[in-house]
């Protein structure tokens, strides 16, 4: 459980460094992902509502890559602009960084739903069946959920409310793996080539999530080495911001192989829509 006891909390200028390291490394992957969606999105459009540039923007903007980068520049905008940061600032910059978790398996569920998509546009056109796009859906809630539990009990001090969102989400965070291993087998057949390939590659991210999942329940209720207010600046940057950035990386580039940037002569369109 974090301390928030603003009296003895300094801000360390190796956690400044590793701040201000993730506010140039978040600004980049912000741009990249924006612009690699907003190419994906004028392409493919898989909306029900009208292909227009100003909603392409927003989506491609509010992707939920991009609120994750935009939610740990905020955190390390903190950590560098207050060494002596209050009781307040401290809570803030806990919340944002166990909040970025949700975006991060958020977008896990909306690239396996892209892999029933893959070389088809417009609206649905999923080779998943239904129950298997509702579980994809479904797995975001308890995740949300979960974390809400986590931040809730961690800032009111009810240890029963963290551990009970604690378990949750590591059961989701179970499940998702299980289904995305139960994909990669199952739906091999069904899925078109670069749809199984993403899927594929989403597989490769879990390892990286594994260890990202694993930091995220020591910071909370592990020792205080591993906290990312005032714990560790290896372990923050080695389990924390290291894999984040790969599970971004791979997680850009299943998206890529589902949706290409640049599609072969005669369009992206499935024959068999």
């Amino acid at each position: 459980m974090a301390d928030y006891n603003s009296g003895i909390a300094i801000i360390s200028p190796e956690n400044r460094y590793v701040a201000i390291v993730e506010v140039v490394l978040f600004s980049i992957i912000q741009l990249v992902q924006f612009l690699m969606r907003y190419n994906q999105e004028w392409r493919y459009w898989h909306h029900r509502k009208q292909r227009r540039p100003a909603r392409c923007f927003l989506y491609s903007w509010w992707g939920l890559l991009g609120i994750l980068s935009q939610i740990r520049i905020a955190d390390s905008a903190m950590v560098i602009s207050n060494r002596h940061p209050n009781k307040s600032m401290l809570i803030a910059e806990s919340v944002l960084q166990t909040i970025g978790l949700s975006p991060l398996l958020f977008e896990v569920s909306l690239v396996l739903l892209r892999s029933g998509q893959a070389g088809r546009t417009g609206p649905g056109n999923s080779r998943y069946p239904k129950h298997v796009r509702f579980l994809l859906h479904f797995f975001r809630f308890p995740v949300i959920i979960s974390i809400v539990l986590v931040v809730v009990g961690d800032c009111i001090g009810i240890p029963g409310c963290m551990y009970a969102g604690g378990a949750v989400f590591a059961a989701t965070f179970c499940f998702v793996c299980g289904l995305v291993s139960w994909l990669a087998v199952t739906y091999r057949s069904v899925l078109s080539p670069a749809g199984h390939s993403c899927v594929m590659i989403v597989l490769g991210a879990l390892p990286f999530l594994v260890v990202r999942v694993v930091y995220f329940l020591l910071a909370e209720f592990g020792p205080r080495k591993f906290s990312p207010i005032d714990g560790s600046e290896g372990v923050m940057v080695g389990m924390g911001l290291v894999m984040e950035v790969l599970i971004i990386i791979i997680l850009l580039l299943a998206r890529a192989v589902a949706e290409p940037l640049w599609p072969a002569k005669g369009g992206p369109t499935d024959p068999e829509v």
